[in-house]
């Protein structure tokens, strides 16, 4: 590891200040993790408390307090009696901090893929003030129905930002999108806010689902971003009967 020293306000290696405006300690000392965390710098191993204080010249409460963001957030592990990790997208099969819908049923034993509706360049001016782009923007849209096992699970409609365009030229029939993403355009969500509503099934939907008329459903819309900067709307209809959420807290 490089030589120890404090964190500055900026979140770089530096002398300390006791300016009251700068970030308490411990939130500069996880800005700099977070940072070295991102670049790669902890791929092989992730440092104990004890040499990460010695490292910022801080006591340990400060690098707990420190940690339990990151953890919280899914960037390093946080097992009992095990040292910390960094998560490693591929291996878990995350794409940033967000789930992939695709990666969840194949974790799950069972097979999925998706028949594509659409997947084209269109313009929506509702999704466009969304994703925080001029209303008449191209947009990339795919619309998929998504099979777990080959019974139907979802309708997904998804529209993504110009920079993604390379993406329609990817075979998603078996394929996750972010993983698609990342292969074509190398472009990972940092960042994501999702809201669940439950609602029932529409005829039409039901029939596409294989369901009752008024069977019970999640409906999931997602904002996906990159830092500060929105890549993705989707829109998801699931199967109630065939989808559970499951939170865990630190």
């Amino acid at each position: 590891m490089a030589s120890s020293g404090r964190i500055d306000s900026t979140g770089s290696n530096a002398g300390g200040s006791n300016d009251p405006g700068h970030r308490t300690l411990w939130a500069r000392v996880k800005a700099d993790l977070e940072r070295r965390i991102r670049r790669g710098e902890f791929d092989s191993t992730f440092p104990g408390e004890f040499e990460l204080s010695k490292h910022y010249d801080v006591s340990r409460s400060t690098i707990r307090a420190a940690l339990t963001p990151l953890r919280q957030e899914g960037l390093v592990t946080a097992q009992p009696g095990r040292p910390s990790e960094v998560v490693h997208v591929a291996r878990e099969r995350r794409f940033g901090p967000v789930y992939s819908l695709f990666a969840a049923v194949q974790k799950s034993g069972m097979t999925q893929r998706s028949t594509i509706d659409a997947a084209e360049l269109r313009k929506d001016p509702e999704v466009a003030d969304r994703l925080g782009v001029e209303p008449d923007a191209d947009l990339v849209h795919i619309a998929r129905m998504r099979y777990a096992d080959d019974e139907p699970l979802a309708i997904d409609r998804v529209w993504l930002t110009h920079e993604a365009r390379g993406v329609l030229e990817q075979d998603l029939t078996h394929i996750a999108l972010y993983d698609a993403l990342q292969r074509c355009c190398d472009l990972t969500l940092t960042a994501g806010e999702e809201t669940v509503h439950s609602v029932n099934l529409t005829a039409e939907q039901a029939r596409r689902l294989h369901s009752e008329p008024g069977s019970a459903a999640f409906f999931i819309e997602r904002l996906g971003k990159i830092d500060d900067r929105a890549l993705e709307w989707r829109e998801t209809l699931i199967r109630g009967d065939r989808f559970t959420v499951t939170t865990t807290y630190p």
